[in-house]
């Protein structure tokens, strides 16, 4: 019943309560129709998609390039892809969705993938709001974070026409959804399609550690299965795959690795397992801290702390995360972590071209970004800080068991108990 009591039943820290049903997504407080907003967005989505159409899908060769090798069956192409081809670091299974595209012929495949990619903005919105605690669900809010999001998503979507990166954030979502319905095996699938579109969205496997602890050798099973049934075809078929993981790259005067005093003209061989290591870590940090949806925003900030390149592009997937973050996780009506990473990652090059900007001064903007949203994520405020105080006024069980309601990423007491009573 609403106002009663909320139950001090102790629960695995990292553990959901019982999974939760499907009318847990259907609260019986109804939020208001928000549809105009909508139709602000993908207004906003039609402009920037129009401003970049001119030299709209730049990357897209690789794709085409890349499926075509796959499927062919002359010398160095089939599942020697990767080890005849080691410059084409995307996953297979983009290359397996560009296909069907590529087979429309260059042109009209590359149109009609770049216009496909580059409705993809207001879906994902749509996907995060729904994840949003209906207490939260102020148009206002959304409205906002979409028109601070959606340019420089288009730079990927549009402009750049990476379908590995976007593929692989859009199964990054997909797996918080997966996530929060307490689905492990659909959750572990999905992690590891985002890393077979996109090796480095590997640091996306926290988002598992958010299930309930029972749960989690499932995830893992599945995540290990996904994983396997895309790359190992490749390595038994050719073990020179395994050499294409140290193809190298110069390194950007601009980037993070140069204002962390890292000279080498070529991507170092402990960065990649670098960024892997770091983003996982992070994330893990996050979700033991009750705050799972920052783990895509994690992930992606330790890859452009840690590239050797500074591609516009990249920011898109720092928005994306720091969209689910903003939106989920916190109260702020102001998305501030996305309009900190669109300003010193994205506009701060654009005005570079117009008014000269140090390119150390870029990377210490680059690495300061990525330093504040650390800072902002994984250090304990003030709930934090109550959650031991709590914590000790519950004590009696193993260290460190917390009620269960305390280990929600958001507290909204009077929606979980409006559910129950439903």
């Amino acid at each position: 019943m609403i106002g009663t009591r909320p139950s001090t039943t102790r629960a695995d820290p990292l553990e959901w309560p019982a999974p939760p049903s499907r009318d847990e997504f259907e609260p019986a407080v109804r939020t208001p129709r928000i549809r105009p907003v909508w139709w602000w967005l993908w207004g906003w989505t039609v402009l920037w998609t129009a401003i970049r159409l001119p030299r709209a899908g730049g990357s897209w060769h690789y794709f085409a390039q890349g499926s075509s090798v796959l499927f062919g069956h002359g010398p160095g192409q089939g599942l020697h892809l990767y080890a005849a081809h080691p410059e084409l670091q995307i996953g297979p299974i983009s290359f397996l969705v560009a296909t069907p595209f590529r087979l429309l012929g260059t042109w009209p495949g590359r149109a009609v993938a770049v216009l496909l990619m580059s409705v993809t903005g207001p879906l994902l919105l749509g996907l995060l709001w729904r994840l949003v605690p209906p207490s939260a669900r102020r148009p206002s809010r959304l409205l906002i974070a979409g028109l601070v999001f959606l340019p420089g998503w288009a730079e990927l979507v549009t402009h750049a026409g990476h379908l590995d990166d976007v593929l692989a954030l859009v199964a990054g979502v997909a797996a918080m959804h997966a996530v929060r319905r307490g689905n492990p095996l659909v959750a572990g699938l999905l992690v590891a399609a985002a890393a077979d579109c996109k090796p480095w969205a590997a640091a996306f496997a926290p988002l598992l550690l958010a299930l309930p602890r029972r749960d989690w050798w499932r995830a893992a099973v599945a995540g290990a299965v996904g994983l396997a049934i895309a790359w190992l075809p490749f390595v038994i078929y050719d073990p020179q795959t395994l050499a294409a993981s140290r193809f190298t790259i110069p390194t950007a005067a601009s980037s993070g690795l140069r204002a962390l005093g890292f000279p080498d003209a070529h991507t170092p061989a402990w960065d990649r397992p670098a960024q892997l290591l770091l983003g996982c870590l992070l994330g893990t940090v996050a979700v033991v801290r009750g705050r799972w949806p920052a783990v895509i925003l994690l992930a992606t900030t330790a890859r452009i702390l840690l590239d050797p390149e500074v591609y516009s592009y990249y920011t898109a997937g720092v928005l994306l995360g720091a969209v689910a973050y903003d939106l989920i996780q916190t109260r702020w009506r102001w998305p501030w972590l996305t309009t900190g990473g669109l300003l010193f990652l994205y506009v701060v090059r654009l005005v570079g071209h117009l008014v000269p900007i140090p390119l150390n001064i870029l990377g210490l903007l680059r690495v300061g970004y990525v330093a504040v949203a650390a800072i902002v994520i994984l250090l304990p405020g003030r709930r934090a800080r109550g959650r031991r105080r709590r914590r000790g006024r519950h004590r009696g069980g193993p260290v460190g068991q917390l009620p269960a309601q305390i280990d929600l990423p958001y507290r909204d007491d009077q929606w979980l108990n409006t559910e129950r009573a439903a």
